[in-house]
């Protein structure tokens, strides 16, 4: 028998690795068949007799075996593993049964036990891969496989004995701690095991069965927190432990000592690991046991106020789960809005506490970090869901929701968003009237049930007396009211019938219902104007967000919805890439998101209408979409449509039906007829097929006598007509010409001549007729042969009726005006169809040289054509340059110099039509030839800066746009003329100006000279259409390497000083927004020393403030940008006494600290100690120099005072 066996002291001494064993084998010096004959002597041993664990003998081959199991094959280790289970098991068993044999033996195979789970899981890696849910595979072993086995004897064993088996107390415990419950906390540290619900269930038996049998409640209580600061994925795990003690092992008590231990521990905000997994765990219990932390939550709500966010995070959704579970209990009931809380009434508690957890989560809307925020909203959209629906916390929700709408933090709106939608889905205002949410229907009810409520109350008649006047200083703040007869309301509420009072309770409790279905409606409009804003946001998922928020308004009938359904319309330029999100969720893609969403407000079928009704509702949608529509939004909505039409969404019986409106013979609304060929021109740009087949429905309606008699109805017409050529794209350096061509004799061309040469009266029809004009000559350039040819015989006919000496003053300078506008709109359509006639014979070459030059090589071929193109090419620049102005038999030539001299006398042709269409025409003359340009240049820009009408000056801006496309250098030349529009009083003129400044810059055709700050006025203008240009603008120009970078000295010198400066609050919005686009390290070096040397060129303080502003805008992230700030202290260190610079300089500072590491910060902190203190120092040196020298001038000024007082007296005296 071996000597006297204490497990305390055994475990103790494996503790310290000083464990000793009696006849040890050494088995990592055996071969595999000695090392298998020893496994196999110790089993056989065990196998026969379980109390031979007592013989030193078989004690020692079992330990050897335990202590080298990492040299032993995987079939010894089963054997070893299948041994001391089944020894422990019988051993069990049989003192379970009052058989008495020696406790020592028990202890040994517990000892045994423990230090094989340490031994196997120390070398887990050697034996097997990771626990499956499932048998292992195959014929080797593992060591998980082996773990559910390992934990049914533990929890066999703790089951099985009970204390009496022990005389002490402690030897117990250690027994159950060490040799139970350590090695189950051992293998919960393992994060697979905690996957394999045999694993986890097991586990969960032994520290259960631990704490119910073996009063080991604070060993497992210890343990579950030690788990909880240093394991993150035992967080919900442990909460589940503890919710199994709850449900199945009826312990309780342990759930609610882990809380109050929680509740009172303390985190900074540099704790990361630790709150996350506390927090974790706080949820999880929420979920599962909620009654436990209700009673521990005054306790835990300390955490609410705690610096580490994950903490705060935790408790916003524990009170959340709370509200969740006090609504369900049966004894909660909402109260009424107009009954006032009793203590008595079932659930009043219940209530008030929902209330103040709805105050606590409502508080963290203004939480400082933006995840807090976001859960907040979050654990809002979840209550959302609840069958209690509390109404007044909804109010508060949707105005704190729509507050978010403006939070700093993208994913914070995005949730908003969110929650604005799940609010409108589940809003508690559909059960009388359903679910929609229009404002004036809803305020038409309210009015109905107010008229029938004040009836009700006329009834009641209260005898009034004068009040009292109060002494009390609390009754003197309420308004003063008249006293009630309480005897004569007892009388008249007794005389009302039962039947009277519950209908004047339900008249009151119905208008309440009605004032708060409005203001929901209110705070749902509200948020529309700003969601329309976010359509435009650079974050993806709020756009998203924004779209699903418009569909489901719309659906809803909410006033305004339709703002945003149109302005989203112009996502469909969007760039339509998927995005992953944080949880690996997938984004669709914008434009396939606005696709849906428009298919299902106006697209889709619904299934309780017929075909041929939905057919009618689609068609009307559709033309319903053009009214009232902007030329950018008509613009979007073409590109949708022609996607949609691409993709076949658009079935033929809508189509036919777009036809027969169009064509419809009864009377209908102008709108309708224009609505209908507005969309389908927009369908044929997809499929030309679309109009092809109908012109000749064009010609007799759009052509006919209907568009004769609406001008903008035979516009859109001709507009279809061009989509007859067709849309497709040239590809560049191709030859051929894609686009179908009719000869002159077809009837098409008779009808668009009538259209030009139609007589028109009336201030609509006149400005409505140089549209017609326009998308008439560009048609029949599309779609003639000989476009040329046709446009001469109208330019003559326009002639004839200009100079028709019968014709009146009025009409003959309208029609005057008309030959202006055609003139000069053939003249810039027959330079593109000249570029077509070029590369057509070029084409025609081409082909010819390849048949002729079949037998010359391929090198003098190419260089035949080559040489050949080239005078082609120089032929038609010859023709454009010198024959269309100058060639003596030129029909244009003729109305050059007629333009210009119009243009030169406004007073002398003092018509507006005039101006406007002789202006233009000059502009258009002038992309013809480069002559002409030069000679007339100066004319435009001093039409430009001289005229009086707006619309003449904007369509100049224009004019300047197209010139310099062809003449860019003469252009380039007087740019500093273009930028004057931006300070145009005119919306027009300035949005037309910086539209094509836009264009010319990011295009390369006209080079920046220090005028960008002018356009980075714009950035502040009030009017949005014209900021968000420019902001779009220098967005763009950002992608231009450097460009915003190299001008950014310029940009500062205008805006901040000379006759160009701005307001300072001004100045602070427009760097901010500039200064995004510095986010290279060596840009923001660069300008810092830059920035830092300006100061000691300055002299005005203001200067001073706007520079120290720049420079807090840079990042700080390198050793490099600190250096140079520090290098130019003595530039600006006389600058430190004025305190909004100094504030400028804290600020970088805290920027600084802010962006190092901790390594770096711990590092580099003392260094920036040093630079403050002398920043400090020099400020007080400079505001006490600045004291010195104002109270040195003072008494300057105090001496010339007394210097001239008392020379009169000497004067005096004197004389």
């Amino acid at each position: 028998m071996a000597s006297a066996f204490v497990l305390a002291d055994e475990l103790l001494r494996l503790q310290e690795d000083e464990l000793e064993i009696e006849h040890e084998v050494l088995i990592d010096t055996l071969d595999a068949e000695e090392q298998a004959a020893t496994v196999d002597r110790a089993v056989d041993a065990v196998a026969h007799a379980p109390t031979s664990v007592q013989q030193s003998e078989v004690y020692g081959g079992l330990l050897s075996c335990i202590k080298y199991a990492a040299s032993l094959r995987a079939s010894a280790c089963h054997k070893l593993v299948d041994a001391v289970l089944s020894g422990m098991q019988s051993v069990v068993d049989e003192l379970a049964e009052d058989e008495a044999p020696s406790l020592e033996a028990l202890e040994r195979y517990a000892f045994l036990l423990q230090y094989l789970v340490q031994s196997l899981e120390k070398h887990r890696s050697q034996w097997g891969g990771a626990p499956t849910r499932g048998k292992p595979t195959g014929d080797g072993w593992t060591w998980p496989s082996s773990i559910p086995p390992v934990l049914a004897t533990m929890a066999r064993a703790l089951r099985a004995l009970s204390e009496r088996v022990w005389e002490a107390t402690a030897v117990r415990d250690t027994f159950v701690s060490r040799c139970m419950l350590r090695p189950a906390t051992l293998l919960l540290e393992n994060e697979a095991y905690c996957k394999v619900p045999a694993i986890k269930n097991g586990l969960f038996r032994v520290m259960c069965l631990g704490v119910k049998l073996h009063g080991q409640a604070f060993n497992v209580q210890t343990s579950i927190l030690q788990s909880l600061q240093y394991y993150e994925h035992l967080a919900e795990l442990m909460a589940e432990l503890l919710e199994t003690m709850r449900v199945e092992f009826d312990v309780e008590r342990i759930a609610e000592d882990v809380l109050r231990d929680l509740a009172s521990k303390t985190f900074t905000s540099l704790d990361s690991k630790s709150p996350r997994s506390y927090g974790r765990f706080l949820v999880r219990m929420a979920e599962l046991n909620p009654r436990s932390v209700l009673k521990q939550i005054s306790l835990l709500q300390t955490h609410l106020d705690s610096e580490s966010y994950p903490m705060r995070n935790a408790m916003v959704e524990v009170q959340g789960l709370l509200i969740k579970e006090l609504s369900m209990n049966e004894d909660f009931a909402p109260a009424a809005a107009d009954v006032d809380d009793d203590d008595e009434r079932p659930g009043s508690a219940h209530q008030k506490q929902i209330e103040m957890f709805f105050g606590k989560i409502f508080e963290r809307f203004l939480d400082l970090t933006t995840f807090v925020r976001t859960k907040t909203i979050q654990t809002c959209m979840a209550l959302c869901e609840l069958p209690v629906k509390f109404a007044p916390q909804r109010l508060q929700m949707a105005a704190l929701a729509v507050r978010a709408l403006e939070d700093k933090g993208s994913n914070v709106r995005r949730n908003a968003i969110a929650l604005l939608i799940k609010l409108i889905l589940t809003h508690p205002y559909g059960l009388l009237h359903g679910g929609e949410l229009n404002k004036s229907a809803w305020e038409e009810r309210r009015a109905v049930v107010q008229t029938e409520l004040e009836k009700a109350e006329s009834v009641l008649t209260f005898p009034e007396t004068e009040a009292p006047e109060q002494e009390d200083t609390t009754d003197r703040r309420k308004p003063r009211k008249s006293a009630l007869d309480l005897e004569a309301l007892a009388a008249s509420q007794q005389s009302m019938t039962q039947e009277d009072q519950e209908k004047l309770v339900k008249l009151r409790l119905t208008v309440q219902y009605y004032t708060d279905a409005l203001r929901f409606i209110e705070l749902m409009e509200q948020a529309i104007p700003i969601l329309v804003q976010l359509l435009a946001s650079t974050f993806k998922a709020e756009v998203l967000e924004s779209m699903e928020f418009f569909r489901v308004a719309h659906e809803y009938k909410i006033q305004g919805a339709m703002d945003g359904v149109r302005a989203m319309v112009h996502l469909v330029w969007a760039k339509d890439n998927a995005l992953v999100m944080e949880d690996g969720s997938q984004l669709k893609g914008i434009r396939s998101r606005l696709i849906e969403v428009y298919r299902a407000l106006y697209f889709d079928a619904y299934p309780e209408l017929s075909r041929a009704e939905n057919v009618a509702r689609i068609s009307r949608n559709m033309i319903e979409r053009t009214f009232g529509a902007t030329l950018a939004e008509l613009t979007s909505l073409e590109q949708l449509l022609s996607l949609m039409q691409s993709e076949r969404m658009i079935s033929d019986e809508v189509i036919e039906k777009l036809w027969e409106v169009y064509a419809a013979s009864r009377p209908i609304a102008k709108a309708q007829r224009r609505g209908a060929i507005l969309v389908l021109s927009m369908l044929a740009t997809a499929d030309r097929a679309l109009v092809a087949d109908k012109i000749e429905t064009l010609l007799q309606i759009g052509l006919g006598p209907l568009g004769m008699r609406d001008v903008t109805l035979a516009t859109h017409t001709c507009v279809a007509l061009q989509r007859v050529a067709g849309s497709a794209k040239k590809v560049k350096g191709a030859l051929s010409d894609a686009n179908v061509r009719y000869p002159m004799a077809h009837p098409l061309f008779a009808r668009l001549r009538a259209a030009i040469q139609m007589p028109v009266s009336g201030e609509e029809q006149k400005a409505g007729w140089f549209s017609l004009a326009e998308h008439a000559v560009q048609a029949i350039y599309l779609l003639g042969e000989q476009p040329d040819a046709l446009c001469t015989e109208i330019v003559r006919q326009l002639t004839l009726a200009a100079f028709d000496e019968e014709c009146a003053e009025e009409a003959k300078a309208f029609r005057f005006a008309q030959l202006l506008f055609v003139v000069g709109h053939v003249a810039l359509k027959q330079i593109v169809y000249l570029e077509l006639v070029e590369r057509e014979l070029k084409r025609r070459k081409a082909v010819k040289d390849a048949a002729d030059g079949a037998e010359k090589r391929a090198s003098e071929l190419d260089q035949v054509a080559g040489n050949a193109e080239d005078e082609i090419g120089d032929m038609i620049a010859y023709i454009k340059d010198r024959e269309l102005l100058y060639a003596p038999q030129s029909l244009l030539g003729l109305y050059g110099p007629l333009v210009a001299q119009i243009c030169s006398a406004p007073k002398e042709y003092a018509d507006v039509y005039v101006q406007r269409a002789a202006t233009l025409s000059l502009a258009k003359l002038m992309c013809i030839s480069s002559e002409y340009c030069d000679t007339h240049l100066a004319l435009l820009l001093h039409v430009l800066k001289s005229a009086k009408d707006p619309v003449v000056r904007a369509n100049v801006v224009i004019g300047l746009g197209d010139v310099a496309i062809s003449f860019g250098t003469l252009v380039d030349e007087n740019s500093e003329r273009l930028y004057a529009g931006l300070n145009d009083g005119n919306l027009g003129v300035k949005k037309n100006t910086l539209m094509v400044l836009t264009h010319l810059i990011l295009n390369g055709m006209i080079k920046v000279k220090g005028q960008l700050g002018e356009l980075a006025k714009c950035l502040e203008d009030e009017e949005p259409r014209v900021s968000d240009l420019a902001k779009l603008f220098f967005s763009e120009l950002a992608t231009k390497e450097n460009a915003v970078y190299n001008n950014l000295p310029d940009i500062i010198s205008h805006l901040s000083s000379g006759e160009h400066a701005v307001e300072e609050d001004v100045f602070v919005n427009t760097m901010r927004f500039i200064f995004t686009f510095i986010d290279k390290e060596r840009q923001a070096e660069n300008v810092i020393e830059k920035l830092c040397q300006r100061f000691r060129l300055t002299t005005e303080e203001r200067q001073w403030r706007d520079i120290a502003y720049c420079l807090s805008l840079l990042p700080y992230r390198s050793e490099r940008s600190i250096k140079k700030l520090v290098e130019g202290l003595p530039y600006y260190q006389d600058k430190l006494y004025s305190p909004e610079v100094y504030k400028r300089f804290a600020e970088i500072l805290t920027k600084m600290r802010q962006g190092k590491s901790t390594a770096q910060a711990k590092a580099g902190d003392a260094d920036l100690r040093e630079f403050e203190e002398i920043l400090a120092q020099t400020a007080a040196q400079g505001r006490d120099d600045q004291a010195l020298e104002h109270a040195a001038h003072a008494h300057v000024a105090r001496t010339e005072r007394k210097r001239a007082q008392r020379a009169p007296r000497r004067k005096v005296a004197a004389s």
